[in-house]
């Protein structure tokens, strides 16, 4: 698995170098993913993700697509105090595998900082069918990162947009699939077609909409931010995220 799929080898290697290291225990969960092929967020993509944490400490996190859960502790490794991340996987090993790592994760994170981490919520279940939970409830959140079954973007996107409180970012990962967007759906196996007319629609809802500010950046697989157009002007209500 190559961490940088659309930019130069050895200027990927040169913005690695750049970061901090990760903490022993997140680098060797991200290492095991790596040598079992379990799709987690590259280096480049790491570094936009850990900026946005960093730069606008969202309270409220929800993550579509768990995986093992390296993005889950990645991402709280650098939230605020007090910050809560929801999680939610549909496929039992990994996540069952994903709450294990979390809760090694947690103690280890006590371990470095005397303190306890934030909070990680993992939810078995299907997507789509939790994002409608989560909208009636009218539940809101700050940042949401997608990364989960690409043919169901489009499905997500109208109950993402319920979701997202005032100035919510959402960042999409591995959006450009290897560069394929941007080919003919003829130059695409066949197998593939299907799922990059889908990922083909939902980056037209995202730029062509008129709903949305978004920009594509060459990072990984392809990084989408977006956040809702006029959103400052919602009323900044905990838990008033249902928007029509």
């Amino acid at each position: 698995m190559k961490d940088s799929l659309l930019i130069n080898r050895h200027i990927a290697e040169y913005l690695s170098s750049l970061e901090p290291d990760l903490p022993d225990f997140l680098e060797k969960l991200y290492q095991k993913a790596r040598e079992n092929r379990v799709p987690v967020i590259r280096r480049e993509a790491q570094s936009l993700l850990r900026f946005l944490c960093l730069d606008r400490k969202p309270g409220r996190v929800l993550e579509i697509g768990t995986a093992i859960g390296f993005s889950s502790c990645f991402t709280a490794e650098f939230l605020p105090k007090g910050s809560v991340l929801y999680t939610v996987e549909n496929y039992e090993p990994r996540f069952t595998e994903a709450q294990e790592n979390i809760a090694a994760y947690r103690e280890d994170f006590l371990t470095r900082n005397g303190y306890a981490s934030p909070e990680i919520r993992s939810v078995f279940s299907d997507a789509e069918e939790y994002l409608k939970e989560l909208c009636g409830k009218c539940e809101s959140f700050d940042l949401i990162f997608l990364d989960a079954a690409k043919a169901q973007y489009p499905a997500y996107l109208g109950h993402i947009k319920k979701l997202m409180a005032p100035g919510a970012i959402l960042l999409t990962d591995n959006l450009l699939q290897e560069g394929t967007l941007a080919e003919s759906k003829f130059t695409v196996e066949r197998r593939d077609r299907t799922i990059h007319l889908r990922i083909r629609e939902f980056a037209d809802m995202l730029f062509r909409s008129g709903e949305f500010d978004s920009v594509m950046l060459p990072l990984g697989d392809g990084m989408c931010i977006t956040r809702l157009k006029d959103s400052d002007s919602y009323p900044v209500n905990p838990g008033e995220g249902c928007q029509s």
